[in-house]
């Protein structure tokens, strides 16, 4: 396997890693496969380290090249600093497709959670000049041939709830990411205390159209961060575009479950989800699509 990361801009952190297959043998010498290019998630916040090398592990056991975003976090990076460094990947990876025997036409973008807020946006924006202009990129070079969207934050509206005082203890000792300080919307519009308006421009939903590529989207009806509409109203708005699209809604499980496996929580977690079996179907559902 080539596993190195690769440093996107000189005056950003942002990096790509890499899990390229090596090349084969004999009738597998010079295999041309497909990528997946993952964007863990984190809530703008962090790069959710479950959601990153787990994920790109599962996919070359299946066949794929993988890569791995870690993009800008935080309220000094807002948008679109992220999704500039997503589209920088892909193109990366295109240009670099010879070299490492990538399907330059079957790169499919995974995010999970705000990593999926990324990733739809990037399906989202592929042709606008907000990305391609700054970056002296074209829609050709950054445009995801699908995306895969785990409990992807889509509205960016929230469960109104208290923080429950043992999820701040585990906080303090460091045994969960600490989410406290600027919410998502915050840190995407590189300010506090927003309007209404600035709240209602971050919702994805408005701006879904016949150009975004087929989707598979997948949560959980108990997820506390991500509502469960999320999921429903994006489904519903690229039917209404006619993009295909695949959803599945788990009943049970936390957020933030990854492959939801042993290889990310903990086996008592998981032995009784069904959730786990996303993968799976994601795989099932990106052969379909090779044989349309």
């Amino acid at each position: 396997m080539i596993h190195k990361t690769i440093k996107l801009f000189e005056h950003a952190s942002a990096t790509l890693t890499t899990y390229i297959q090596q090349d084969g043998e004999f009738d597998r010498k010079h295999l041309i496969r497909p990528a997946v290019l993952i964007c863990p998630g984190g809530g703008y916040a962090l790069i959710s380290q479950n959601e990153a090398e787990p994920v790109a592990l599962a996919y070359a056991r299946m066949g794929y090249h993988a890569f791995v975003l870690s993009y800008s976090v935080k309220i000094e990076n807002p948008f679109p600093t992220a999704l500039r460094e997503l589209a920088k990947s892909m193109a990366i990876i295109r240009e670099h497709a010879e070299e490492w025997l990538v399907d330059q036409d079957d790169i499919t973008v995974i995010g999970f959670s705000a990593g999926g807020n990324l990733a739809l946006s990037l399906g989202l924006y592929y042709k606008k000049d907000l990305i391609t202009s700054e970056i002296g990129l074209t829609s050709e070079q950054i445009k995801p041939n699908q995306l895969i969207l785990g409990y992807p934050a889509v509205t960016l509206e929230s469960r109104e709830q208290e923080t429950p005082a043992f999820v701040i203890e585990l906080m303090e000792k460091g045994l969960m990411p600490d989410f406290r300080g600027p919410n998502i919307r915050e840190i995407l519009m590189g300010k506090q205390n927003l309007t209404d308006d600035e709240k209602k421009s971050l919702n994805l939903l408005q701006y879904v159209n016949a150009d975004v590529p087929r989707t598979f989207i997948w949560g959980t009806y108990e997820d506390s961060v991500i509502l469960p509409t999320d999921l429903l109203g994006l489904a519903g708005k690229l039917v209404e575009y006619n993009v295909p699209c695949e959803l599945h809604m788990f009943e049970k499980g936390p957020h933030g479950m990854s492959l939801g496996d042993a290889t990310v929580k903990s086996e008592e977690q998981v032995k009784s989800l069904s959730l786990g079996s996303w993968v799976d179907l994601s795989a099932k559902w990106l052969e379909q699509g090779r044989k349309q």
